[in-house]
């Protein structure tokens, strides 16, 4: 007996020492990566965000280019007049993969949703053909590293809004030889895959049948889940059926945005992580900052739907110029970190990357974050705050990259 609670002694004794050790590399090391630049000017750093933006993959998971040139035909192969995006702006960037949506407006019927897709997807084609030196479909992660490398812009294309797939999940290996990447379950209206958060009607309180039909299917054929748009019951729903990670392509952090259903709570943040997923932060203001939020409501609920004039004409941008001189509407790329930084600090540097939703935020860009020539100005925020170039790699493309592969393998698995 004295001999076993010797031994018990011995071990808690070394236990206490193990975590005293712990705690003084965590006191250690802590201060040393916030401090890693320390003595670096802003200069300095901004060169250095430059070069890795230069010398590295950037992916962006959602931007709407495909319907703002379809209602506005400019060329992205040189500088367009309007909009977010442009090869141009995408070079000074350093962007060089963008998942380019087929955003489907959910007032359309099936027909015409499918007659949408075909227009989108035919036009992401058509760059690809016609520009052979500057843009390349990517059909998966391997497609963009060896476009990459052949300094050719990677087009990815994806489907936001699922409710053309209709009652027909036969469909859905149409989408996958079209190269569709991913499917965002449903839009600002329950569809009939799910329930949406933009809308009080909660049908199917989650996934219908059908939905969850959909997810079995998408898993097969190695279609990406997105749960952009989803209320938390889909996404726990979602979670619970699929095989492989699930994604959220554009979305940022309830935390920063108390009842603001579109963002993710930190419970679902969690959820998608423990599953191996990973959250795309969204870039629009509204995302980024309760004030701004509450600002931007007023904008659409009350005085758009009051006045009938579009936010987006010209006496809609005057207005919210004027507006904004008094209430905040924009956020900035300070924030946009904060939203990488509260991931990271809950589930760790894998999980989290960039889905601005540029073309699909209007004019609520943050303030220094207008367009996708400005992915270096978050980065030399993430070199201020002592991210390492690895890290930085990882929030780039790194673990959207990595999800994708894995969905793919999971679908070979299962086929």
């Amino acid at each position: 007996m004295k001999i076993q609670k010797s031994v018990l002694k011995v071990v808690f004794i070394r236990r206490i020492n193990l975590k005293s050790i712990l705690l003084i590399l965590l006191i250690v090391i802590f201060p040393a990566c916030k401090s890693r630049f320390k003595g670096k000017s802003d200069e300095e750093l901004r060169q250095m965000a430059q070069k890795i933006c230069d010398n590295n993959i950037i992916l962006d998971s959602h931007i709407d280019w495909p319907e703002w040139i379809i209602d506005s035909p400019e060329d992205i192969s040189g500088r367009t007049t309007k909009g977010d995006f442009d090869l141009v702006r995408a070079k000074k960037g350093g962007l060089n993969a963008a998942l380019s949506v087929a955003y489907i407006n959910s007032v359309y019927g099936v027909d015409k949703g499918r007659i949408m897709i075909d227009s989108m997807l035919n036009l992401v084609r058509y760059y690809a053909k016609n520009y052979p030196d500057k843009f390349a479909l990517a059909l998966n992660p391997a497609d963009v590293r060896k476009n990459f490398d052949k300094k050719l812009f990677s087009l990815i294309p994806c489907l936001e809004n699922g409710s053309p797939i209709s009652d027909n999940p036969g469909y859905l290996k149409f989408l996958k030889d079209q190269g569709i990447a991913y499917i965002t379950l449903c839009h600002n209206k329950t569809n009939q895959i799910s329930d949406s958060n933009f809308d009080q009607d909660r049908k199917w309180y989650g996934l219908s049948p059908l939905g969850s039909e959909v997810i079995k299917e998408m898993n097969r054929l190695g279609i990406m889940i997105d749960i952009s748009h989803s209320t938390d019951s889909t996404v726990f729903q979602a979670l619970r059926l699929s095989k492989a990670p699930v994604i959220a392509t554009h979305s940022s952090c309830r935390y920063f945005t108390p009842g603001f259903e579109r963002n993710l709570p930190d419970t679902l943040i969690k959820a998608i992580a423990k599953k191996n997923g990973v959250i795309m932060v969204n870039f629009g203001s509204f995302f980024l900052d309760s004030i701004c939020m509450k600002n931007w409501i007023y904008l659409y609920d009350k005085w758009q739907d009051s006045t009938k004039i579009d936010l987006s004409s010209k006496e809609g941008i005057d207005f919210t110029h004027e507006y904004g001189k008094t209430h905040k509407l924009y956020s900035d790329s300070k924030q946009v970190v904060n939203h990488i930084d509260h991931i990271v600090k809950l589930v760790g540097i894998d999980y989290v990357g960039i889905g601005s939703d540029y073309d699909g935020i209007e004019n609520a860009q943050p303030s220094d974050l207008l367009d996708v020539s400005s992915y270096p100005v978050i980065v030399f925020e993430l070199l201020k705050r002592g991210y390492s170039e690895k890290d930085i790699k990882k929030i780039l493309s790194g673990n959207f990259l990595r999800v994708w592969n894995d969905v793919l393998k999971i679908a070979d698995s299962m086929n």
